[in-house]
């Protein structure tokens, strides 16, 4: 990691500042176009929000194989927390959960969750035809859930 990258940056928020100053007119989805396409959503959920909701382009990087400004924000998510790597997930907790099991774990090896584990970490055990270990949690009476 180059001595650019400190813990005060935020190299995406940052690509989408410089992104919102170009002007970029996007020919791509998603199709309310910076809000511009579709009033009643931008009126719903703020025209802020969707001014930076675009779609992968060169200056915002890309998550499939990032090589800036992700690249860049993954290593210091990762320095952040003491981990070797730190990757970015799209498509919801769903998905990180399945990427998460489907990476431990393969046919017939064992994993230990416990007894109100999420769906998707059971879809992930089918997936991969690992076999669950099932521990039951105990309760924070105070709260009134599971742990």
């Amino acid at each position: 990691m180059g001595g650019y990258l400190t813990q005060d940056r935020a190299p995406i928020l940052e690509a989408l500042e410089r992104m919102k100053r170009a002007r970029l007119v996007p020919f791509d989805v998603p199709g309310h176009k910076r809000g511009r396409g579709n009033p009643e959503l931008r009126d719903f959920l703020g025209e802020k929000c969707l001014d930076v909701d675009v779609n992968s382009m060169k200056m915002l990087d890309n998550l499939c194989h990032p090589v800036s400004v992700i690249r860049d924000a993954e290593q210091l998510a990762a320095e952040a927390f003491g981990a070797a790597h730190a990757f970015f997930m799209v498509g919801g907790t769903t998905s990180a959960v399945q990427a998460m099991v489907l990476t431990a774990v393969g046919r017939g090896d064992k994993i230990i969750m416990p007894r109100n584990v999420h769906r998707s970490a059971i879809n992930a055990l089918i997936l991969c035809g690992a076999v669950p270990v099932y521990v039951n949690p105990q309760m924070d009476h105070t709260l009134g859930i599971s742990l």
